[in-house]
């Protein structure tokens, strides 16, 4: 080895035990995350989803995000106002998300910069006009 080589072993291994001279932090102390620790509202699984005819949209896109769905929507975009027209037959979470706001010219996109979905109005198809005439 050279010697360069042996300086730079002793000068990691200095650095190693220096490392662990040091005390560490207490760990903090409170409730566990565990399953049998957290308490009922936080658990995704004990989220009640409101899929029923008339519950409000907005409290169905609540209740997704509380079940762990990364859904994101502007409050005046989706009023109390608007309702479910129909109890929801989709299984997947996007065929569900079109199924609830296709009535209301709505989709949902996924986000691709921060993940989930994206809640926006539906784009509007240009109308197509006729050709105007050849003038002769």
């Amino acid at each position: 080895m050279k010697r360069i080589d042996v300086a730079l072993a002793l000068l990691c291994f200095a650095g190693v035990c220096q490392a662990q001279v040091g005390a560490a932090p207490p760990l903090p102390v409170g409730p566990g995350t565990d399953a049998d620790v957290r308490n009922k509202h936080a658990d995704p699984a004990a989220v009640e989803i409101p899929l029923y005819a008339g519950a409000p949209v907005s409290d169905v896109l609540q209740a997704l995000t509380d079940k762990g769905f990364l859904i994101k929507w502007d409050k005046k975009q989706v009023p109390p106002t608007m309702k479910l027209l129909e109890k929801p037959k989709a299984t997947r979470i996007d065929s569900l998300l079109t199924e609830i706001l296709a009535p209301w010219g709505m989709r949902a996109d996924r986000n691709q910069f921060d993940g989930g979905f994206r809640v926006r109005p539906m784009k509007k198809a240009k109308k197509e006009e006729p050709p105007a005439p050849a003038a002769t």
